[in-house]
């Protein structure tokens, strides 16, 4: 194995530790803001005033993001040695490349800068959320009954229900209706931070997945 075989490995080996950097990065965060809840709290109030560190979560966040950027390439570059189309490979690279710059964003602008979810590289962040489905087309050739596949057909699944809770189409139908909704409201109003999380699950899940199975595939 050359040099450049070596590199592209270990940029893909750094797949597989995103999502365990994404919820580390909050466990090491969370004992500096006082009072804070997994459940009811999202991720980037970890980097606001409110915590006594917002650098630990800052910081870590650049970290999550350098690391899902060298991923990107690292993925890229596998896949294509797998023989995967280029358009198919392609987007999965931009998918997880969006992430990585979503990350970066995030430390850059934390918290209550407007930037944190309007800037450009909030905005150029969008692709993330095509991570469980361009990954998954990307290892398309090798689909299977194995867990690999389970994985992301579950995964995919679950994005379905998230995404009507997560665009108020509830909330409207409840309106149209007259439904009483209050105890429906006061669970997306007290576990927020619980439904982001299983968001982030299901997306940033994929990658290190994908990493672990192009790692797999490639030829010794």
């Amino acid at each position: 194995m050359n040099r450049s075989d070596r590199v592209m490995i270990g940029a893909i080996r750094l797949g597989i530790a995103v999502p365990i950097l994404y919820f580390g990065i909050q466990f090491a965060a969370a004992p500096f803001y006082p009072g804070y809840s997994f459940l009811s709290r999202d991720a980037s109030t970890l980097g606001s005033s409110g915590s006594t560190a917002p650098a630990v979560f800052n910081y870590g966040v650049m970290l999550l993001g350098l690391v899902t950027l060298v991923a990107s390439v690292g993925l890229l570059r596998g896949l294509g040695r797998l023989g995967v189309s280029p358009a198919s490979r392609w987007l999965a690279f931009l998918a997880v490349m969006s992430c990585g710059l979503g990350s970066i964003n995030a430390s850059l602008y934390p918290l209550p800068d407007p930037r944190h979810t309007s800037g450009m590289l909030s905005l150029a962040s969008a692709g993330t959320f095509l991570l469980p489905f361009a990954l998954p087309a990307a290892l398309w050739k090798w689909r299977g009954r194995n867990a690999e596949t389970a994985y992301f057909a579950a995964n995919m699944l679950a994005i379905i229900p998230l995404a009507i809770v997560m665009s108020s189409l509830i909330q409207r139908w409840g309106m149209r209706t007259g439904a009483d909704l209050s105890g429906y409201q006061y669970f997306l109003n007290h576990y927020h931070g619980l439904l982001q999380r299983v968001v982030a699950a299901i997306v940033f899940g994929p990658v290190a997945v994908a990493a672990q199975s192009v790692l797999r595939r490639l030829p010794e």
